[in-house]
């Protein structure tokens, strides 16, 4: 999994989705995001910000907010994301205020039938297109029946973290310890190991371990030619022991070897 989510960047993304939530590890993209707790309790962080949210309650996650799910049984939720642009159109409306980090929303018919259209087969793109900005503006409009919508605010904390994330991403091999990257970024050990426990609900060195050895499973996967430490090695793991723990710890069973 790439904790900067790719997918999400591709031009005309757009997704609608009802299911039983499953934890999401730390990750950031481009895209907008709303999700709508249905049943159930549902741990959320966003920009470092924690809540448990329970049916009735939602959140705004904005571009290239860091945001996790924590695991939770028995929950459902609706989740609409999509490219900014989908959404200027409302955001003008609202004189560019946007909706509060949390917030209550309860009209899950509307939700429903919303997904509904959102999913229907369309001859053309521009159909498509024009249903999700059309669900956008009546879901922004009724959670402003009981939100107040806000001016956006900018952190800069959630951009120094997007940065380091993103660094770790594309540099899997370097010294990800966590007293290089303070000395990368210039910020003290200290200060960011703070900051980034704080934004990613885990120590960083599990992070690391979590994003390398999901890059390894994506390898082995793939590349069926090539022995496990080879792979290991690649992505950043510096000892066979290290790796088969990890990945133990992230998948429950040991890696296949070759």
């Amino acid at each position: 999994m790439s904790y900067y989510e790719l997918r999400a960047e591709q031009k005309g993304y757009f997704h609608f989705y009802h299911r039983e939530q499953y934890e999401t590890p730390a990750h950031f993209h481009g895209s907008i995001e709303l999700l709508f707790v249905e049943s159930g309790e549902l741990p959320v962080s966003i920009d470092g910000e924690t809540r448990v949210l329970t049916s009735g309650e939602g959140y705004f996650c904005d571009s290239f907010s860091v945001h996790r799910i924590a695991a939770s049984q028995n929950t459902s939720s609706y989740a609409l994301l999509g490219k900014r642009e989908y959404f200027e159109r409302a955001f003008a409306f609202f004189d560019q205020n946007t909706p509060p980090r949390f917030f209550r929303f309860d009209n899950f018919s509307l939700l429903r039938l919303l997904c509904d259209l959102c999913s229907q087969n369309y001859q053309n793109d521009r159909g498509r297109y024009a249903t999700f900005e059309g669900t956008i503006d009546l879901v922004l409009g009724e959670i402003a029946k009981e939100n107040p919508l806000q001016p956006k605010k900018t952190d800069k904390k959630n951009s120094l973290v997007c940065e380091i994330l993103q660094y770790a991403e594309e540099n899997p091999q370097a010294d990800l310890s966590l007293l290089s990257v303070a000395k990368r970024f210039g910020y003290s050990h200290e200060y960011l190991s703070r900051i980034l426990h704080k934004y990613l609900m885990e120590h960083w060195n599990s992070y690391v371990n979590r994003l390398r050895v999901r890059r390894a499973d994506a390898l082995l996967k793939t590349q069926t030619d090539r022995s496990v430490l080879d792979v290991a090695y690649e992505c950043g793991f510096d000892s066979p022991n290290t790796f088969y723990r990890a990945y133990k710890k992230e998948f429950g069973k040991a890696p296949k070897r070759k």
